[in-house]
């Protein structure tokens, strides 16, 4: 008996995915939930159940395969595939049996979801989501472990660089590129190259970088007196506050990435009018 193992429990329409496939293929006799919330242990979702954490992963048989369905934030995602490659146990793609991959150069353990559409000429890098209705444009390249969320849009010959993500509803210009590990959030419309590692947002796209102030300050060879040091701790120190409050924790540290600690992009819009 071959099992497919979907890793993660946030993801029903990934769950829906897969029975679609599998309804088409007959590829897996049986398919179960792992989750490493133990509050999630026994939750049905769509008639498939979590069956415990990805330490199950460890009794796997020959035959059985594994599926990543974290995707709120690559970072988050390319540690749920390390920790799943751990365990000798293969990745494999879930791919809508109505998508049309004619000319589509298209990598490992990749997940494209109903109604997206992937063009001709385009490539979907290894490890890589497509929600539903997204788009990638004629000749674009999107890269190993990106996510394009629900209705996002790639236009012609962009290139978007590894673990980048892409909001829902949002948009980029033909021509561009979408840095490593950049952001373009959640309605915003990218019309010009976003760094690797900023985050793009609004319309037309405003680009967010994280720099240190004594960083900052030693590129430019001064040293900050005392009184610049102080100014300085404070601004961060309110700054980190409002983090906390938009985000809802106690603290936040100073090196924190907002979409990893579970920022989403509408609270980076609130954080965006709160300056």
């Amino acid at each position: 008996m071959n099992t497919l193992y979907l890793c993660a429990a946030g993801n029903p329409e990934g769950v829906r995915l897969a029975l679609d496939i599998n309804a088409t293929t007959k590829r897996w006799d049986r398919i179960v939930l792992l989750d490493d919330a133990p509050e999630k242990l026994g939750l049905d979702i769509l008639g498939v159940r979590v069956i415990g954490g990805f330490g199950e992963l460890a009794n796997h048989q020959a035959g059985d395969e594994a599926v990543n369905l974290v995707a709120r934030s690559t970072t988050g995602r390319d540690g749920a595939r390390k920790k799943i490659e751990s365990f000798g146990i293969p990745l494999t793609s879930l791919v809508h049996p109505s998508s049309n991959l004619l000319g589509v150069d298209i990598g490992h353990a990749v997940t494209v979801y109903e109604g997206s559409v992937l063009s001709a000429l385009s490539t979907v890098g290894d490890h890589s989501v497509i929600f539903t209705q997204a788009v990638l444009g004629h000749g674009a390249t999107l890269g190993a472990g990106a996510v394009l969320a629900p209705g996002a849009v790639i236009n012609a010959r962009v290139n978007v660089g590894d673990r980048a993500y892409v909001g829902s509803n949002a948009s980029v210009l033909p021509d561009l590129t979408v840095g490593v590990e950049a952001t373009v959030s959640a309605n915003s419309a990218a019309i010009g190259n976003v760094p690797d590692g900023s985050t793009a947002l609004g319309v037309p796209a405003e680009i967010i970088r994280a720099v240190r102030f004594d960083a900052a300050l030693h590129s430019q060879g001064a040293k900050p007196d005392a009184a610049q040091s102080a100014d300085h701790a404070k601004i961060e120190q309110d700054i980190r506050s409002l983090f906390a409050d938009i985000l809802g924790v106690d603290n936040v540290s100073a090196d924190m990435n907002f979409f990893d600690a579970g920022g989403t992009s509408k609270q980076a819009l609130e954080l965006q009018e709160s300056f």
